[in-house]
């Protein structure tokens, strides 16, 4: 603790005479219905007498702006009020904005909830998070993955990882849409056939916004059962160039900004980072060492009022390396996958304008992923390998009117051509669960995979929103998905919400809706009787209120129930089934192997969230998650899931000290996950123990207190953050370590002090 306090010092205790500099404030105002730009639009930073007005071609410029953060109030006769939170101004920096307005409609009631938005079609299940949200929170890491981790409807795996678990999903549910376009994963390591991984590829200064669906979402988003993940990129500065060094708590790198022209408001916007985590673990002693590279680029062209197009890409390159200067390390490396990978996801968007009440949106995008995946024994004899290469090329097609100011419609579609390339083999394995009837352990047998192939993939869907009697929002949709490569190739969905405001400031909201998600693909290669599996199936009912306490505090509770049907299980481990084996890589986690679409699951539960947004100098979140998740697999049992934590509580929260301080902290604790009891004398597992007993429970405190320097032209920020403050060592695995023969307590990090400096210039 005394070298974190003089670390601090260092960093905080410096004085440094601030230059007392501006900034400038500018951005462009659209309609969210129609995405067309708005003129006489006030703008005001509250707090201070500087205003403007949107131009005809809806953009605003404030100029001399003192440093600080402020709100900002977008207000118009014919649009509902918004305030923007979090605005930072710097010195030096011109900060843009991109702001959508709903319109008022005469024949509705306008809930009030200047500092919280909704797209049109969202009515439940649906949290915002803008970039200085996920920067500043502690324990985050600058990470989307992690921060969402703090949110209502998730639970937990380790502190290693980012996996979200959404509403007793697993890691393999999550949809996530950059741009417009969907991405296969953003992070890292990446999990084949989850979404899930140590750190995010993206870097956090391209996000203008992350919005957060965990269930009932609307027919535009598909293939997937629990969440959609919709992160909104900035676009670089329009007036002149920028440029950002950072040094997080994961790695250290730059990123530089400018115009293409001026006049048309286009711009271009690059970053690089490296980690550092090799220089951690290797001073850490740790028997394995991951490193990793990334790169991202946007360019947005305004070709006129009507017509832009953008360009986005973000690719990683991540290797794992290994210690084997020991005994013991070479032991504890033979339960570590040797994880190389090289991605990269890249997309071109095209919006135009059709006229004053209509748009549409063009994307073709590429995913491409090349995984390579070992496994060796204490001899160094290779056990597993697997090389694989999932790539994907997309067209997809959105259309959207507002035909009334009480109707609003959206249909589309996309194709989606698909190319794999296997090559895997796995020798036979005999995991360590016995079959109580037989005595015997269960036997994986070898698997030799090689196949070259392309297949196809595509969806349409329509849904409509129509504002009836004054009170009610009604969204009505349906989904048609397409597959190629499984037997049973098509299915539709339909899906309905409703909201009913009952006064400006509460409304109880609805939602049903049938989901479905195709096999991954590995699992379909897996074995030549998997393409018979199915599209898994899942049931929403979601049921909530939302309530607006003040201006800027809401407060919302949901009720849920998923019904899950046709879940791939295991014949070869009637225990098994897929929704608890996807997201954490160990050979025999792939899903190589026979497997039928007989799974079944429940999960039910209710959050509470309450978020306070910043005004002043306060802000903070609280959320409380109750959840019970069970599965049937192929012996047709139920057991709880492998994610059910039962509860999960976050509380988070800050406090702005003038201009340039601000200190941060928030505190988790959640129930035990399920775990199964390992004989201490052989370490063999009875299958008829799956998930009986449960681990210890989960808390920890992390902590972060920030300062801003302001210099004439540039701005340098430092932090220091701390996760795990009272050094809790919570346990997430219990393992039979052969090599000693004895039950190990696999723990996560204690104490964890990060430090962190970036300069905008």
């Amino acid at each position: 603790m005394k070298r974190i306090l003089t670390v601090f010092l260092l960093i905080f205790g410096i004085s440094v005479s601030n230059a007392q500099s501006n900034g400038t404030l500018s951005g462009i105002v659209l309609d969210k219905s129609t995405q067309s730009l708005l003129k006489d639009i006030n703008v005001k930073i509250i707090g201070t007498e500087l205003t403007a007005r949107t131009k005809e071609d809806g953009s605003f410029r404030i100029p001399a702006v003192p440093f600080g953060t402020y709100q900002v109030e977008f207000s118009s006769v014919s649009y509902q009020t918004f305030v923007q939170t979090d605005v930072v101004i710097s010195s030096g920096i011109e900060r843009e904005l991109v702001v959508e307005l709903q319109g008022v409609s005469t024949d509705e009631v306008v809930v009030e909830d200047m500092r919280f938005r909704k797209p049109l079609d969202v009515t439940t299940s649906y949290k915002s998070l803008t970039f200085e949200e996920i920067r500043r929170y502690p324990g985050g890491l600058e990470d989307i993955g992690r921060v969402i981790q703090s949110l209502p409807g998730i639970s937990l795996t380790s502190d290693g990882r980012n996996d979200l678990l959404v509403r007793g999903g697993s890691p393999s549910e999550n949809l996530f849409v950059v741009d417009g376009f969907e991405v296969n994963n953003i992070n890292h390591f990446g999990s084949q056939g989850a979404t899930g991984g140590p750190v995010s590829i993206l870097n956090l200064d391209f996000v203008r916004e992350v919005n957060f669906l965990t269930g009932g979402f609307s027919a535009k988003y598909g293939d997937k059962l629990s969440s959609v993940i919709e992160i909104v990129q900035r676009t670089g500065s329009s007036d002149k160039f920028f440029g950002k060094i950072n040094l997080s708590g994961t790695g250290f790198g730059a990123n530089f900004e400018g115009p293409i022209s001026k006049k048309q408001k286009s711009s271009w916007l690059i970053s690089a980072r490296r980690s550092y985590l090799d220089l951690i673990f290797n001073a850490a002693g740790f028997s394995f060492v991951p490193e990793y590279t990334d790169f991202q680029a946007k360019v947005d062209y305004k070709l006129n009022n009507s017509n832009s197009i953008e360009f986005n890409s973000f690719g990683a390159l991540d290797r794992v390396r290994f210690n084997n200067d020991t005994e013991e390390k070479k032991q504890n490396n033979t339960d570590i996958l040797t994880n190389n990978q090289k991605s990269y996801s890249a997309g071109i968007g095209w919006k135009t304008l059709l006229n004053k009440s209509s748009f549409l949106v063009t994307n073709v995008a590429r995913n491409y992923s090349n995984f390579f995946f070992s496994q060796r024994d204490s001899n160094f004899i290779e056990t597993f390998k697997n090389e694989s290469i999932e790539s994907d090329v997309q067209l997809k097609l959105d259309y959207s009117n507002k035909l009334s100011p009480n109707t609003y419609i959206s249909i589309g579609t996309a194709a989606k051509t698909i190319k794999l390339d296997y090559d895997i083999n796995k020798m036979t394995d005999t995991t360590s669960y016995i079959d109580p009837e037989t005595g015997n352990y269960f036997v994986i047998p070898a698997v030799t995979i090689l196949e070259n192939k392309r297949t196809f993939k595509g969806f349409a869907y329509a849904e409509v929103v129509q504002n009836l009697f004054s009170r009610l929002k009604l969204t009505a949709g349906v989904r048609y998905d397409y597959f190629d490569l499984i037997d049973k190739k098509s299915y539709v969905s339909p899906r309905t919400s409703l909201s009913i405001a009952i006064t400006p400031v509460f409304s109880v909201n609805l939602a049903y809706g049938i989901f479905y998600q195709s096999p991954q693909y590995i699992w379909i290669a897996g074995n030549p009787q998997n393409s018979s599996l199915k599209d898994i199936r899942a049931d929403h009912y979601i049921a909530g209120i939302e309530y607006y306490l003040d201006e800027s505090t809401r407060l919302t509770v949901e009720g849920y129930y998923k019904d899950y049907r046709n879940y791939p299980v295991s014949t070869r481990r009637p225990y098994l089934i897929l929704a608890n084996n996807s997201g954490f890589e160990t050979e025999n986690s792939f899903g190589l192997e026979p497997l039928v679409s007989e799974g079944t699951g429940n999960a039910k539960g209710f959050e509470i969230f309450i978020q306070k947004a910043l005004t002043k100098s306060l802000y903070g979140a609280f959320s409380f998650s109750y959840s019970d998740v069970k599965y049937k697999a192929y012996d047709g049992i139920e057991r709880r899931s492998d994610w059910d934590n039962r509860y999960v509580m976050n509380i988070n929260g800050g406090y702005k000290i003038g201009k340039t301080w601000e200190v941060s902290a928030k505190f988790r604790i959640a129930g035990g996950r399920p775990y199964t009891p390992i004989d201490p004398a052989d370490g063999s597992i009875n299958y008829d123990l799956y998930n009986t007993q449960t681990l210890p429970v989960y808390h920890r405190l992390d902590v972060r207190a920030e300062k801003r320097w302001m210099f004439k032209a540039w701005t340098l920020t430092t932090y220091i953050d701390i996760q795990n403050i009272y050094n809790k060592k919570n346990v997430y695995q219990y393992e039979w370590n052969p090599f000693k023969r004895e039950i190990e307590t696999n723990t996560n990090l204690g104490i964890l002090p990060t430090i962190g400096v970036s300069a905008e210039f």
